[in-house]
């Protein structure tokens, strides 16, 4: 059976896919380091928030903007969710980790 994901938003889907389609169209749809906002905020940081809860991670503070960036590594660059907190720490995080995660 597929499992759903329901975000503190309201949002739903129907399955993991459904999720990660929906979050790929809002990370192509932006330029590079141009904060999220209206909606697409609070869907990002729902997804965020309950994925740190579930995997017991901890926040140096609230998340203050999320914005896609290119995560490089030896052989690889991806585009990726970027968070500034509050506290003008950064960081970022995949999507697709965080909405198999908080699925269920």
């Amino acid at each position: 059976m597929a499992k759903s994901v329901t975000l503190s938003t309201g949002r739903t889907f129907p399955t993991v896919t459904a999720a990660k389609e929906h979050f790929a169209e809002i990370l192509n749809g932006q330029e590079l380091k141009q904060a999220f906002s209206g909606n697409e905020f609070a869907d990002i940081q729902a997804a965020y928030v309950a994925y740190c809860a579930k995997t017991d991670w901890p926040l140096p503070s609230a998340p203050a903007s999320f914005y896609p960036v290119h995560d490089r590594g030896p052989g690889y660059t991806t585009r990726c969710f970027g968070v500034t907190f509050e506290d003008g720490t950064t960081g970022n995080f995949s999507m697709d980790k965080a909405l198999r995660a908080i699925a269920a």
